[in-house]
C-alpha cells in the first residue's frame, strides 16, 4: 500500500477513534480535541513520511492551534484569565 494512502487512513482511523473515546468520556473541551489531533497527525507524520507535493498547511494550522490550547490552559492554570 502506498504511504500516503496508509497514512491518510490511519489517521481517518486514528481521529475517529479518539473522536469516540473523549466522546464517550464526556469531554467537552476543544483544545483535549486539537491537541489530540495534533498529536496524531505529528506522529502518523513523522512514522510514516508520506508524500507532500505542497507545504504541510495542515500540519501547520494544528501546530497554531495547539500552541493557542496549551497556553490558554497554562494562563487558566497562572489565573491570568480572570
Amino acid at each position: 500500500m502506498e504511504r500516503s494512502l496508509l497514512a491518510n487512513t490511519l489517521l481517518a482511523l486514528a481521529v475517529t477513534a479518539t473522536t469516540w473515546v473523549l466522546w464517550s468520556l464526556g469531554e467537552s473541551r476543544v483544545d483535549a480535541y486539537t491537541s489530540l489531533y495534533a498529536l496524531e497527525y505529528t506522529l502518523i507524520k513523522a512514522l510514516l513520511r508520506p508524500r507532500r507535493v505542497a507545504p504541510d498547511i495542515p500540519w501547520l494550522i494544528l501546530l497554531a492551534l495547539f500552541t493557542v490550547a496549551v497556553a490558554y490552559r497554562i494562563a487558566g492554570v497562572l489565573g491570568w484569565l480572570g
